[in-house]
């Protein structure tokens, strides 16, 4: 029997990626707030009001046997934003819940006491829905590339290709990341929305192996010529935000960047087969889009 699914957040890009796949597999219930879902021809039932309207009247809520909860601030010069919505609703949506639900939350690689006040926020979340008494997933994504927001790592290599400058941020030596696509990050979430075989685990999704500036430059010089990678420190960064000079950062974003991370995706390739295609491989050829590279359906996980 099909289930029904609750999904918030479902507007952004990632979302609506998610979306896509879980359309013909549940039965699904997405809450609209500021991002409209716009999915031609896709068959879901759409909540106005936002998470507010949802703690306020859970009813629909109560109709799934699965949550699937992605909404959050992910870009605010309040820090007051974060923990409100990240932190607070996702504990007043978690208390809405009924036990028998299972909980999928989708939050970062960024999520630590340490990571700035939106990986605080998230990293509260975190604890509290594991906390709570309820079955499980909570999925930490790594830098995500391939979305037409073009922001993070989508927004460098624009960069790139574009003035012919790759910043190498550096702090204690140059940052290193380990992206993973949009498209195959979405796959992910939907197969443990679908299956949710196996509670209480937190999967990373990341590359096989991280990769700085160098080597993402190394990849690119295939179609960008010349390109020119630029040391720069993370401490100009903060000067610079704290004189207000036009930085394209949010604070918190700094903070994000220089937080240690664990770049390992052993246990989501051990449950889902999750085999993400190389970042390095993607920026080596010659095409106009990273969007244009990834895979769209047969992508790295099983059924």
């Amino acid at each position: 029997m099909m289930e029904t699914v609750f999904v918030t957040g479902g507007g952004s890009q990632l979302g609506q990626h998610v979306l896509r796949r879980l359309m013909s597999r549940m039965r699904i219930l997405a809450v609209v707030h500021r991002r409209k879902i716009d999915l031609p021809g896709a068959e879901m039932e759409l909540l106005h009001g936002g998470l507010e309207e949802t703690i306020r009247n859970p009813i629909a809520l109560k109709r799934a046997q699965v949550i699937l909860h992605m909404a959050a601030v992910t870009h605010s010069d309040n820090p007051a934003e974060y923990f409100r919505v990240n932190a607070e609703l996702t504990k007043q949506l978690v208390s809405s819940c009924d036990p028998s639900q299972h909980f999928v939350y989708v939050s970062t690689i960024c999520a630590h006491s340490a990571g700035g006040v939106y990986g605080q926020s998230k990293w509260l979340a975190e604890e509290t829905v594991r906390n709570s008494g309820l079955d499980y997933t909570i999925i930490r994504p790594a830098e995500i590339y391939g979305s037409s927001d073009g922001e993070g790592i989508d927004a460098l290599i624009a960069l790139a290709r574009k003035v012919h400058i790759l910043p190498d941020f550096r702090h204690g030596g140059s940052i290193e990341y380990a992206p993973v696509s949009v498209r195959e990050t979405a796959y992910f979430i939907a197969e443990a929305t679908v299956y949710h075989r196996y509670s209480g685990k937190t999967y990373t999704l990341c590359a096989d192996r991280s990769c700085a500036a160098t080597e993402m430059a190394h990849a690119l010089r295939n179609s960008v010529r010349p390109l020119f990678v630029v040391p720069v420190p993370v401490t100009i960064l903060r000067l610079a935000k704290r004189l207000g000079l036009p930085v394209p950062f949010k604070c918190d974003q700094i903070d994000r960047l220089v937080l240690p991370k664990t770049y390992d995706n052993a246990l989501a390739h051990r449950d889902y087969d999750f085999q993400p295609v190389s970042f390095l491989d993607s920026l080596a050829k010659n095409d106009k889009s990273i969007r244009d590279r990834v895979p769209t359906d047969d992508l790295q996980a099983t059924k």
